[in-house]
């Protein structure tokens, strides 16, 4: 019995070296997001190992003996300060929040409505309850359209077929929009700005390609540098949102807060996938913000049939 149990504690230090020596790869390759696409991979999930990290400790105090347990204990130690430094890092990064209060208040939202998502009903419910006042949609296509043309008397502003699967519906009027070119055909950045009490806002809504397949990663990268540049070249405060397929630890996302005006309205609410408890999801739909404007609240929306959550900020200008 002894010698059995001896032999399952082997198995099981084993497992948990095997386990930890991963743990500890998957941490560095994400540092190495800017040479491959399969590498920024392992970004995305740094909240997930550090949370590991911290469960790996407390296994190797349990597995291995206690004179032998300092080492792997370390090390699992190691993997988890690495992540939470990055993580800890960017937060640095969130737009102010509002301290006063002022006239200059926008409720602004972002939903992926996913193509095989049919529920009209319940997206329109939403959009319905909450009124804000520009909303971004992304992945529309044609069934969608008339359920769009249906808030024609809330929101009489509205960009639909501007730009392939991007929609902007506003109940305010722009005094301009545009659509900015991005490095995919037909799927363009739409750009609206708006006049309020004498300064300029500008919304930058978009959808970059999703990295599932790595070779779409540099075009996801290139869109995301160009709403960087639209962030800076915008005459005064800026908001830009939409489902951007990278989280805040990926290397496409840490270039752009380091080169634009634009920061996170957000940085810990997870967005993606509802199929999973939201705890153990990722944030890749993103309002941000830039040049002034401060954040008042946020909030992520609940599952209304697609496989992102809406996400809502209400702003304040300067």
């Amino acid at each position: 019995m002894r010698a059995r149990m001896e032999s399952a504690l082997t198995v099981l230090q084993a497992g948990w070296w095997l386990a930890a020596v991963g743990l500890a790869a998957i941490t560095v390759a994400g540092f190495f997001g800017s040479i491959s696409g399969w590498l920024d991979y392992a970004a995305h999930f740094r909240p997930h190992l550090a949370a590991a990290a911290l469960i790996a400790i407390a296994v190797a105090l349990l597995v291995f003996p206690a004179q032998r347990s300092l080492l792997p204990a370390s090390l699992a130690a190691l993997v988890f300060i690495v992540n939470a430094v990055v993580i800890v890092g960017e937060s640095r990064f969130r737009a102010p929040a509002a301290t006063i209060a002022g006239a200059n208040t926008w409720t602004i939202a972002s939903i992926n409505l996913n193509f095989l998502n049919r529920e009209f009903d319940r997206v329109e419910r939403w959009i319905r309850t909450e009124r804000p006042d520009v909303v971004v949609i992304t992945e529309v296509d044609r069934p969608w359209l008339g359920t769009l043309e249906g808030l024609a008397d809330l929101y009489p502003h509205r960009a639909i077929g501007r730009t392939n699967f991007v929609t902007m519906l506003s109940r305010r009027p722009w005094a301009s929009l545009e659509v900015a070119a991005g490095p995919r055909l037909q799927q363009g950045i739409l750009v609206a700005r708006f006049e309020i009490a004498g300064k300029v806002l500008t919304v930058i809504g978009a959808h970059p390609a999703s990295p599932v397949n790595p070779r779409w990663v540099p075009s996801r990268d290139a869109e995301l540098a160009v709403i960087g540049r639209l962030a800076a070249a915008a005459p005064g405060p800026v908001a830009a949102m939409g489902d951007f397929n990278a989280t805040p630890w990926s290397a496409p996302m840490r270039r752009l807060v380091r080169s634009s005006p634009l920061r996170y309205a957000d940085l810990a609410a997870t967005t993606w996938p509802t199929f999973v408890p939201r705890w153990l999801g990722i944030k890749i739909d993103h309002i941000m913000l830039g040049k002034g404007c401060t954040v008042a609240g946020f909030r992520v929306g609940p599952d209304i049939g697609s496989d992102h959550r809406p996400v809502l900020a209400v702003i304040r200008l300067p």
